[in-house]
């Protein structure tokens, strides 16, 4: 940053001699008629465009560089923080706006020094200049330029919180689209998707009504800024004509003065420019200093690994569970009869038996569609029933159907021919034709969307829990559309403790269940 401030500053006082060599080259050459004059003089212009040009370029490089590096290391403190194993208590979305948007604007602060470092020099050559020519011209110069350049940076912090509401409102309108997406399915669990869609409206449009404002607060400083310029061009202008007129100064002076005047306003703007840059950049390093300073959560209390999941069911059920990944992850290897697993005793009507247990990550194997769903079966069924039933009710008809060859359709070993929605629909599929009389399922629509999770759950409903049905079905999972589906849930607590009720009234009763299935 302090390279790219030098490098500006050296363009910018470049940049303001411009009009004083042009003004000696009048006056020690084109007055004079010298030819040898005109020579030195064209060859210091081009010295002069020579230096000023590699500034320039050498200040682009350095800046640019400086700038992505701070925003890179921004983001990736931002990310160590947030991903560290302590939580920060911020919305998904405002999190991924802070740690893009607003990291590359409080980057921006590179800029804003290095331009307003330029824009001084600038300003203090051209006076410089201005007061060698003449004491009251430069003097006038000065004391106008100084009252514009403070009328503007009154308008800085008006600015700075028009820019700062903005970005808090982009980043609730962002945090909620967040929401929104992630949480597709609980809000077709609960039917509420007008009422979310009414409440993005409203956030959407007050960030719509900040970023007008914040424009129109933009607009209002540039405006000042261009008529600052035009002011003080005017003044400085008029001073070096009477100047002239009255033979105080020569013409070349007076080229020089005039040049001189006209190049302060590109400063003035800059100065207007690089404020607006710094607005930005403080509202931004703002947000991002309140992220990297806020108190983590503290881990919670967790249960005993070492004890293990009882589930006591009734011949017929439908069952959901809502339990710590790490606590599934045991209790299904303990059901699945993993040697050394302790993880889990499931009991129908108080017996212990055989469990068809249907993991999160399936496995297909090479051959057809229905040589897959046929997996499960007896193998002396000497007539199997249609698959048809259980393919629809795991919402894998409509692919099945679009294959060319339906179900005599080859698959791929592992089923790498398929998608990760078709893999875990035709292994539903596959345990539900399988027909066992208790199933265990494992978040079974992960990779589904939310119509046809609503499709899914209404399928193992109504093919496993007709009327007078006596297969038991658990279902692993936090579906809210799953789970609105079940008999009752059965809710694994940090401490270990079992809560059990139907899933409307554990989301009114059960904050630990609320946040588990809503988020």
């Amino acid at each position: 940053m302090i390279g790219a401030a030098l490098c500006f500053v050296g363009h910018q006082a470049c940049e303001a001699t411009v009009p004083l060599a042009i003004g000696l080259a009048i006056d020690a050459s084109v007055a004079s008629g010298e030819p040898t004059a005109l020579v030195l003089t064209l060859a210091g212009l081009i010295a002069l465009f020579g230096v000023l040009t590699m500034c320039y370029r050498w200040f682009a490089r350095l800046a640019g560089a400086a700038e992505i590096d701070e925003g890179h290391h921004l983001r990736t403190e931002l990310a160590g923080r947030v991903m560290g194993g302590r939580g920060v208590r911020r919305r998904h979305g405002e999190l991924l706006s802070i740690a893009s948007s607003d990291a590359d604007l409080a980057a921006g602060a590179v800029v804003w020094v290095s331009g307003l470092a330029g824009a001084t020099a600038a300003l203090a050559v051209s006076s410089a200049i201005l007061l060698g020519i003449d004491l009251r011209l430069g003097a006038g110069l000065i004391v106008t330029a100084a009252a514009v350049t403070f009328a503007l940076n009154a308008l800085s912090p008006w600015l700075s919180r028009r820019v700062e509401t903005q970005q808090e409102t982009l980043a609730a309108a962002s945090a909620l689209a967040t929401d929104l997406v992630t949480g597709l399915r609980v809000l077709h669990g609960l039917g509420a998707q007008r009422n979310a869609a009414a409440r993005y409206r409203e956030v959407s449009r007050h960030a719509e009504r900040a970023g007008v404002r914040a424009g129109a607060a933009k607009a209002v400083q540039l405006g000042a800024t261009v008529l600052a310029g035009g002011i003080v061009l005017a003044v400085s202008a008029a001073a070096a004509g009477l100047l002239a007129l009255d033979g105080a100064i020569t013409v070349g002076s007076f080229v020089a003065a005039v040049g001189a005047a006209q190049f302060i306003s590109e400063p003035l703007a800059g100065i207007g420019l690089h404020l607006q840059i710094g607005a930005s950049a403080k509202a931004s390093a703002g947000r991002v200093a309140a992220v990297l300073a806020e108190a983590p959560d503290e881990p919670g209390a967790t249960a005993d690994d070492d004890a293990p999941l009882e589930l006591d069911l009734r011949a017929g059920e439908l069952v959901g569970v809502v339990a710590r990944p790490a606590v599934v992850e045991r209790a299904v290897a303990a059901l699945r009869g993993d040697p050394g697993a302790r993880g889990a005793v499931l009991r129908v009507d108080g017996e212990a038996g055989p469990v068809h247990v249907e993991p999160h990550r399936p496995d297909l194997f090479a051959g057809t569609i229905a040589d897959n769903l046929a997996l499960g079966r007896p193998a002396d069924d000497a007539a199997p029933p249609d698959p048809g039933p259980a393919v629809a009710a795991a919402g894998a008809a409509e692919f099945v159907d679009a294959q060319p060859r339906g179900l005599a359709e080859p698959v791929r070993d592992r089923g790498l021919s398929l998608s990760g929605g078709q893999r875990q629909r035709l292994a539903l599929a596959r345990a539900l034709h399988a027909d066992p009389p208790v199933l265990v399922l494992v978040e079974s629509t992960t990779a589904v969307d939310s119509v046809t999770e609503e499709i899914v759950a209404d399928g193992i409903r109504s093919l496993r829990h007709p009327a007078g049905a006596g297969r038991t079905t658990v279902v692993f999972t936090t579906s809210p559309v799953l789970l609105s589906r079940t008999d009752r849930v059965v809710v694994v607590g940090e401490d270990g403790a079992s809560v059990t009720g139907g899933h409307h009234d554990l989301l009114v009763r059960d904050a630990g269940y609320r946040a588990a299935v809503l988020g």
